[in-house]
């Protein structure tokens, strides 16, 4: 059985040679981005559309570097500013145990956890709604045990956690299990912090 009508499939296919971008399509035929690629990577653009869809994407990597910049531009104000020590220490934190693809933060260490919630609070100024945290355990962990920690120590109550169960059927060596702090919507966030890290990086470069 089919998931999507072949009346929607036809349409999204033929929007897409009159150079309607994968964003556009999903957003208009709230199919799943997945889904649309399947249906039209291989598809031609007809010529007159052609430089429509390039001008779309071009456009997304103007909005791109436009972010950049100003991540760019809000780290050199807080390396010059009163903040300076602590955007040293975030960013150190998180070149140590951040993502690179998202912008999430994961240590075994409440004394970490807590000093990253604080300076990610006070200098980058997140705000406690944006702030999503999971805890993941190990077999044979208590797992109330574990969520009354981490609750003190982030001052986020217990019932705004995701609890994840590591497979393995050991405790491994935490305690308390991780706390992994995700930042909703946090990609202007991230870029800031990649900011952070490459200037102090290249600071350290010319000592």
């Amino acid at each position: 059985m089919l998931i999507h009508p072949t009346r929607k499939i036809n349409e999204l296919k033929k929007l897409r040679k009159r150079g309607y971008s994968i964003n556009e399509l999903v957003a208009k035929l709230s199919i799943p981005k997945s889904t649309v690629w399947h249906h039209i990577h291989n598809i031609e653009i007809s010529p007159k559309y052609g430089s429509i869809l390039r001008a779309k994407r071009g456009g997304n990597g103007k909005r791109k570097q436009i972010r950049i910049n100003q991540a760019t531009e809000r780290a050199q104000t807080l390396l010059n500013g009163s903040y300076r020590d602590l955007s040293i220490v975030i960013a150190m934190l998180y070149w140590g145990e951040g993502s690179k693809k998202r912008c999430e933060f994961i240590n075994s260490d409440g004394m970490m956890i807590k000093s990253y919630l604080k300076i990610m609070k006070k200098v980058v100024n997140i705000p406690k709604t944006s702030i999503k945290p999971t805890l993941r355990i190990f077999s044979g962990m208590n797992e109330k045990k574990c969520l009354n920690y981490w609750s003190r120590v982030t001052k986020i109550a217990k019932s705004k956690f995701i609890v994840r169960l590591n497979d393995g059927g050991s405790k491994g060596r935490t305690k308390y299990g991780m706390c992994r702090i995700t930042i909703k919507r946090g990609g202007d966030t991230l870029k800031l912090l990649h900011s952070l890290i490459d200037q102090i990086s290249g600071e350290i470069a010319k000592i």
